[in-house]
């Protein structure tokens, strides 16, 4: 799953299947109750979720296509959804970024695409692309030039013109050089066009949260200690705080999610920290 925070509601995904559902909750305090949703047929793991703003309009990035040989149905593409209550849509229907292993400064490949992740905010969007190599390719684009390119084109490959034009930086991970929090990756977010923060941690982990540039130099981790060793999924910055979902019932996950967030300030250096609200 993964989340985003608006002003007024939480969006949240959950996936069966290569089918992900996208509800929407309305925040009243530390509660978020539950009002409405919509279905994205054939997109994926449901990993990325991350709301911005175009044009005066408010869109999701969003998982696309899934990848039904792999046991999570990993997503291989990344696209643009506007949120619409009630409606089912199949990813095919949306505007998105295809060719993911091109996603880098040079549009050239990199490898064969494994499991692709993205998000960003209004001015800014980044990718993060796992290939079947085993690399791991972050890549950091102008968010208005990229969605001039969806405007015009039902698919946007990254190997385009107009998407090489679109790319500010990127660089690739490999081995024991690949900033995994706790070996493994539940989610990512962008702050500016400068700061990357990457979750990790499965049950029986210690949730934990990295700061890493927009050059792949590892800055600092952190990890929460008071939310028991449970699973972490997704991260957000906004507003400077840093947020991010902690799965207290692994076997009951009904009802027993959390949101958590910490000031983006514990990042100035490596700390364990106690989290400082939940709703």
């Amino acid at each position: 799953m993964d989340f985003a925070i608006a002003d007024k509601y939480l969006y949240v995904t959950q996936r069966s299947g290569g089918t992900c559902y996208l509800s929407r909750l309305l925040m009243e305090g530390n509660d978020a109750t539950y009002v409405d949703e919509m279905t994205v047929t054939n997109t994926g793991h449901c990993q990325t979720l991350d709301m911005y703003t175009y044009n005066g309009v408010n869109y999701f990035y969003f998982s696309s296509k899934a990848d039904p040989s792999t046991n999570y149905y990993w997503s291989l593409q990344v696209a643009r959804l506007q949120y619409a209550a009630g409606a089912t849509v199949d990813y095919t229907d949306l505007r998105r970024f295809t060719y993911l292993n091109y996603a880098n400064k040079t549009g050239s490949r990199f490898g064969e695409t494994y499991r692709v992740d993205g998000g960003g905010n209004s001015t800014h969007t980044f990718f993060r692309v796992q290939t079947a190599e085993g690399t791991v390719t972050w890549s950091i684009y102008d968010t208005v030039a990229l969605n001039q390119l969806l405007d015009n084109n039902q698919m946007v490959q990254m190997d385009s013109a107009g998407a090489v034009n679109a790319a500010l930086t990127s660089f690739t991970q490999s081995g024991s050089s690949i900033i995994r929090p706790n070996g493994s990756f539940q989610g990512a977010d962008l702050l500016g066009s400068t700061e990357i923060y990457t979750s990790g941690g499965a049950e029986g982990n210690t949730p934990q949260i990295a700061y890493i540039s927009n050059t792949g130099v590892y800055k600092s981790l952190v990890s929460i200690t008071n939310v028991g060793n449970h699973e972490i999924e997704g991260v957000q910055t906004k507003n400077g705080n840093v947020y991010f979902t902690i799965v207290t019932d692994p076997v009951n996950k009904k009802d027993t999610q959390k949101v958590y967030y910490v000031p983006d300030s514990v990042f100035n250096n490596s700390r364990s920290c106690d989290l400082f609200k939940d709703f």
